[in-house]
This record gives C-alpha cells, sequence and structure tokens, in this order.
C-alpha cells in the first residue's frame, strides 16, 4: 500500500510540474531580470541595462529602443562578443501590424513577419523594425556604465557574471516578457 501510495504521489507531482512554464520577465522600470517557473521567482538580476533609447512598444532601427511585449528565445549564440545572445522572436505580428498601421512597413513585410511567427522561425531581420534585439552580457565592455547607464541598442543586457548564471536557466523557446 506504501508503495502504490509513493507512485500516485510521484504521478501527481510530474503532472504539477509539466504544467508549470519557466519564464523571464524584464522590468525596465525596475531594471530588473527574474526568471520564474509558474508565479514563483527563481532567481532575479538586479541592475540591467535596456536600450539607450529607453523602452517603447515598438523598436525601429537604429533608435536605440527596448522594445515591450512578449517573446520566445529564438537562438542562442555563444560565443558572442557580449559573451552569449540569446535572441528574442522581435517583430512580433502585434509588433508588424501596428507598424504597417502606422504606414512605417508595407503590407508584404507585415506579411513576412506574420509568415514567420505561423512557422515558428525568426522573423525578418533587417527591416524598418530592425532585428537582433535578446538578452546579453556586456563583453569587454564597461561594467561601470552598465550599472549606471542603460546602453544598448535595443537589448536586454546583463553583467558577465549575471549572463552565466542566467545561461542555467534559458533555453530555446522560453517566454521573455519586457514590460
Amino acid at each position: 500500500m506504501r508503495y502504490a501510495l509513493t507512485l500516485v504521489w510521484l504521478a501527481l507531482s510530474m503532472l504539477a510540474d509539466a504544467g508549470t512554464e519557466r519564464w523571464v520577465e524584464v522590468d525596465t522600470a525596475a531594471r530588473t531580470l527574474t526568471v520564474y517557473e509558474g508565479s514563483r521567482p527563481l532567481q532575479r538580476f538586479d541592475n540591467i541595462s535596456v536600450g539607450r533609447g529607453g523602452v517603447a512598444p515598438l523598436h525601429y532601427h537604429g533608435d536605440g529602443s527596448t522594445p515591450l511585449g512578449s517573446f520566445h528565445i529564438m537562438r542562442i549564440r555563444s560565443p558572442h562578443v557580449f559573451g552569449s545572445f540569446y535572441q528574442l522572436d522581435y517583430p512580433r505580428p502585434e509588433h508588424a501590424e501596428q507598424a504597417f498601421h502606422d504606414g512605417r512597413i508595407d503590407a508584404g513585410t507585415r506579411d513576412d513577419i506574420l509568415l514567420a511567427a505561423r512557422a515558428g522561425r525568426l522573423p525578418p531581420q533587417y527591416t524598418a523594425l530592425g532585428g537582433a534585439i535578446g538578452i546579453h552580457g556586456v563583453g569587454r565592455g564597461s561594467y561601470r556604465i552598465h550599472r549606471d547607464f542603460n546602453w544598448t541598442n535595443g537589448c536586454v543586457a546583463l553583467s558577465n557574471a549575471q549572463l552565466h548564471q542566467f545561461a542555467r536557466w534559458a533555453k530555446i523557446g522560453m517566454r521573455v516578457v519586457i514590460r
């Protein structure tokens, strides 16, 4: 009987774990990045940096802003000039629709972004909406600048030590919410 109860408990705990998503929240106002499992925080990183142009609903090529929204890690590049690079699926369909509505991209570009999202592929990176948005480290840059200023071209940056710790949680497909 004890063995049967142990098996039932084990099965139930595995089912509970299977439904718990690991995800990332970037709080741009607090300058934190937190890894969650469901609603439970697993690790928080303070003193992150975002784009030198601040945050915006839409990032345009060259404006230095960090786009707001819900993304997924699509690619992990390591080694990289900034340590590792966790590339996000920016621009998302909602960004493409807004940019099309605002007259910043044409229908063909919007459709290419929508098709990439439907197929689970990285969207086009060389449009007016820019690309290569992700999470990375400081690399050989100045930690003092990182600590005191938002300095990226639109990405989220951690210190190199934080990036090393983040690597244990990050995986392809992980949701990243930037707010």
